[in-house]
């Protein structure tokens, strides 16, 4: 009974079906979705993006109004000091004791438009204090109230407060343009590995196939060596032949599996679980305008807005350079309300009033020419931005240029190479019945068999190419041709 029940039961136990696993099939459209939702990249970009906002951000609110609260709650101090007492007629010492209780509420606002600061105080102390002759000490308590406003205006000078509102912003418009244009990146990215990993297994099905003829070529020869049709030699070259296209397999499978570990990896899939491409890859025409693409690549790429935006920022440091090396007047404006008093409810009755005015003249004589290089270097600086800015310019035209006329001549061999592979099939159909013939001999097909794997194979990397440039063509420009009209942002960061 044992020895029937063990089998049993290992049958019963291999039957049950393994952890399936999991299997992705996705479009072009599904791997860019899953990309922006579940990969790293993605989220790199976001988390890139929200450094470079709130870094911009907080450099921008650091000119707002900003509230400053100081206490000194206790300030205790006490010791024993030698005094010559005149009544005596020696030296005593006396014992002094205080003890503070002091607060200061600050409001600061710069101003941006006149590039001074208005600030406004108000402080409140209370003090305790004792001191006389030791055994022989007196107590009083007060009560300091003092309010103040004051203004500060550096006059003939750059307003540095505007100069630097001008960067802050600056940051933030870079922020947002570098943001969609890692977006594009991203898509591209995703793009670019999809047709890698469709391309790869198309070539694995072509090669495949040509395994197939070439076994089928080396039974027809070996056939044929048997009936002593052909030497032995042509037998050999078919075996030769076969396993070349054995050995090409095995290397185009090998790099589809490390394509498709890349793609995964940009999409967030594990690498335990399947992936594959679906879909086939359509030629379809597209009007592509040449000006129209030029004209958004200037005004879209990040690298044109960021080399005219390092323009203005060199314009704002030569300003500040010459402001170290010039003549310059700073204007200060000061009113305010205090009173002294032993009852804290009096504090604020008949206030005192305090007024004052400066005006401070600087005026450089003699710094062994640090400023005035200082001012030459942003000059410097500011001259070769502009160049930059130039070069970035006509570097971004020729590389849009340069992407068109690759897309025309993938367009071209597309059109050229969809009837080569019509053509090399049907030759290598009259070649393999002309060799069963005996008609041609086994390099004949063999040449035929070539002829049909280059053909498709050049008409797939003509498809994937163009479709490659067309998406690189949509990130270089920020401009969807198929909408026509500017690309939007893909990623929201909720």
């Amino acid at each position: 009974m044992k020895h029937i029940l063990l089998p049993l039961f290992l049958l019963v136990f291999a039957s049950i079906p393994a952890r399936s696993q999991v299997r992705h099939d996705l479009t072009l459209e599904q791997s860019i979705t899953m990309a922006l939702h579940t990969g790293f990249a993605a989220s790199d970009v976001k988390a890139r993006y929200e450094t470079a906002w709130k870094n911009a951000e907080s450099a921008r609110r650091q000119l707002w109004t900003s509230v400053g609260l100081t206490v000194n709650a206790p300030n205790l101090q006490e010791s024993l000091s030698q005094q010559f007492n005149p009544l005596t007629g020696r030296y005593q010492y006396y014992q002094l004791k205080q003890n503070n209780m002091q607060s200061y509420l600050t409001i600061t606002q710069p101003l941006v438009f006149t590039g001074g600061t208005l600030r406004f105080s108000q402080g409140l102390l209370s003090r305790n204090q004792v001191s006389g002759l030791t055994g022989q000490t007196q107590q009083w308590n007060d009560y300091f109230s003092n309010f103040f406003v004051e203004y500060t205006q550096p006059l003939l000078t750059p307003n540095l407060s505007a100069i630097t509102q001008t960067s802050n912003e600056i940051a933030l418009a870079q922020a947002e343009t570098d943001f969609l244009a890692n977006q594009m990146d991203l898509i591209f990215n995703v793009t670019e590995s999809f047709y890698t990993v469709y391309q790869l297994s198309r070539r694995v099905e072509i090669v495949g196939e040509q395994v197939a003829q070439n076994e089928e070529s080396y039974a027809t020869a070996k056939g044929k060596y048997d009936a002593g049709l052909i030497p032995e030699v042509e037998v050999l070259q078919s075996e030769v032949d076969l396993a070349g296209s054995k050995n090409e397999s095995l290397n185009t499978q090998r790099e589809l599996a490390r394509a498709k570990n890349a793609f995964r990896l940009l999409l967030g899939i594990p690498t335990e679980e399947e992936v594959a491409t679906v879909g086939e890859i359509v030629y379809r025409p597209m009007m592509l305008d040449s000006a129209v693409a030029v004209e958004s690549a200037l005004k879209n790429r990040p690298e044109v807005l960021s080399a005219d935006r390092q323009v203005i920022l060199a314009e704002g440091e030569i300003g500040v350079a010459k402001s170290r090396n010039h003549f310059r007047m700073d204007m200060t404006a000061r009113y305010g309300l205090d009173r002294n008093d032993t009852l804290f409810h009096d504090l604020f009755h008949d206030l005192n009033r305090s007024r004052s005015a400066s005006l401070t003249i600087s005026v450089p004589l003699f710094d062994w020419g640090s400023n005035s290089l200082g001012v030459e270097a942003a000059e410097a600086r500011h001259q070769n931005s502009v160049a930059a800015a130039d070069y970035t310019r006509q570097r971004v035209r020729q590389d849009v240029l340069d992407l068109l006329n690759r897309i025309q001549v993938a367009e071209s061999r597309i059109q050229v190479l969809e009837k080569t592979v019509a053509v090399a099939q049907k030759g290598y159909e009259i070649s393999l019945q002309r060799f069963r013939n005996g008609s041609i001999t086994r390099n004949d097909l063999t040449l035929a068999q070539q002829r049909l794997t280059a053909a498709r194979s050049n008409n797939l990397n003509a498809l994937v190419d163009y479709q490659l440039g067309q998406a690189d063509l949509k990130r270089r420009t920020l401009w969807d041709f198929e909408k026509n009209a500017m690309v939007e942002p893909v990623m929201n960061l909720e």
